[in-house]
This record gives structure tokens, sequence and C-alpha cells, in this order.
């Protein structure tokens, strides 16, 4: 069984994660310069230019008045949005690599929710710096998993197989057949590809107790175990533990943990940004 370095010589010239994303990820200014650096980022990628501007056009957003370029697209939409956009997008090809439906099922669609999950959380509490955040370092933190999946796919399906069908962890069946989790897999990913640091501490953030995670960490944590509890992932044994965990150290008053479930579950069906993963 490879070890953790030799993982990363395995990996270390592969373009797992497209260039483009990880540049369009390091711009974390919405001023005019980070605005003309988007639209030129993305305008390199012109597979990626036109799922934008069919959704830009779609009637989630377009509001009547079609767009013909990535300017247009940008200047309706927002940096942000469109900064999430991309991550979405982008990281939608890593997720389905090999086509095995039960990768797509477990990680990304958790992913997602985690995602628009944390954003949701972080408006709530006015954390507006965290908010542009939420969604870019809640998809990436399973970069582990990408990459487990990426060396050896059909061991990481079975490796999934084996989860929803057991009441083991799934960081458990990750380090029994790799040797590796996909905690320690994502940090040093992360690590080796240069990625923003606060992307590398929010994989970090994963290893560490509740009460030791940044406040951004801790609230994509509450985001993740709210995605398992309203069925977008499995549920763990200690999933509803770690829930009050985190409900008591961000210190949110939760009268019914089912109406507050239900009503976050139904926001996020009706956001913009997870409507558009439907289209994906």
């Amino acid at each position: 069984m490879a070890t953790l370095e030799e993982y990363l010589s395995q990996i270390k010239d592969l373009t797992i994660v497209p260039p483009v994303l990880l540049s369009v990820l390091s711009l974390d200014d919405d001023n005019e310069l980070s605005f003309g650096e988007l639209e030129k980022k993305v305008q390199s990628d012109q597979v990626l230019v036109a799922r934008l501007l069919k959704l830009a056009n779609s009637p989630f957003f377009s509001r009547g008045n079609p767009v013909a370029n990535m300017k247009q697209v940008i200047t309706r939409l927002g940096f942000k949005t469109v900064r999430s956009m991309v991550a979405m997008s982008m990281t939608d090809s890593l997720f389905s690599q090999g086509n095995y439906k039960k990768f797509r099922d477990e990680v990304w669609d958790h992913s997602v929710a985690k995602g628009i999950f944390a954003q949701i959380l972080c408006e709530e509490k006015k954390l507006k710096k965290e908010a542009e955040l939420a969604i870019t370092c809640g998809l990436m933190q399973d970069l582990g998993r990408i990459v487990l999946n990426t060396i050896d796919r059909k061991k990481y399906v079975e490796v999934l197989t084996e989860f929803q069908t057991s009441d083991t962890s799934l960081l458990s069946l990750e380090k029994k057949a790799f040797g590796v989790d996909s905690y320690e897999m994502g940090n040093a990913a992360a690590k080796l590809w240069k990625m923003p640091n606060i992307i590398i501490s929010s994989i970090e953030d994963l290893s560490k107790p509740v009460k030791e995670q940044s406040t951004l960490g801790q609230i994509i944590g509450l985001a993740g175990v709210i995605s398992k509890l309203t069925g977008h992932g499995k549920q763990e044994p200690n999933t509803l533990e770690i829930f009050e965990e985190y409900i008591s150290v961000l210190q949110l008053e939760i009268e019914d943990h089912k109406i507050y479930l239900t009503a976050k579950d139904e926001k996020l069906k009706t956001n913009e940004l997870y409507q558009f993963c439907s289209t994906l």
C-alpha cells in the first residue's frame, strides 16, 4: 500500500484541478482589477464560457434581457456569483470523473449542499467576508476524495459501496483501503498545488476538534452535518451528536431541530446556485 508521499508523487503532474479553477479561486477581491482578471481567466476556457452564458440567459437569471459575452455575464450576476459558478462548473467535472453515479451522488451533492448551506449560515450570522468564501471552501474541502477517486476509481467506489451498506465511517474505510484518508490526502494535495491559504485552512479544519476550528471551519462543519441530516450524503452514527456540538459552539438558538432543518432545506432548494447545479 502506497504512502502519502508516494501518492503525491503519482498526482504531482496530473491536471486534476484545472489551472483556470486554481487561478479563479485566487481572486478574492471584488474590485475593478479582479473583475477584469475574472473575465480574462474565464475567457481562456470556451466550454466554461458557453456554460456560463447559457446560465446567465436561463430563467434563473435572465431578467428577460439576453447577454452575449462574459463582461455582460459578470455585470449581470456579480463577481462573487460568477466566481462561485466557475467553481461549481469546474468541480462538477472533477466529481464526475469515471462516470460513477455512486461517487457523484454521495460526494458531489453533499459538497454542493455543504457550500451553499455554509453561505446561508454566514449570511445569517452577518459574516460577509466568510459568506463570500463559503461555497468555494465547502466544495474544495472534499478535494481528498476527488484525488483518491482519481488514483483508483474502482477501489474508491468499493469504499463508497461499503460505506453506504455499513455503519463504518467513510474515513476509516478510506484509511483501510488506501492507507490514508481523504482529509490527509486533501490537505497534502492542496499544499502541493499551492491552493489559496483559506482553502488549505478549511481542509485542515476537518481534522481538528470542533472547538479548535476557525469560525469559517465551524460554519462549514455545521453546513456539512445539516447536509447529511437533510438527505445530502449519508448520515453516520454520530452525525446528530456533531450537529448539536456545532450548534452549541456557534451559540445558535434552535428550539426545534426538525423545523430548523426543514427550513434550511427549503432555502437550499430555492437557492439559485443550487438550481444552477441541477443544470450541470
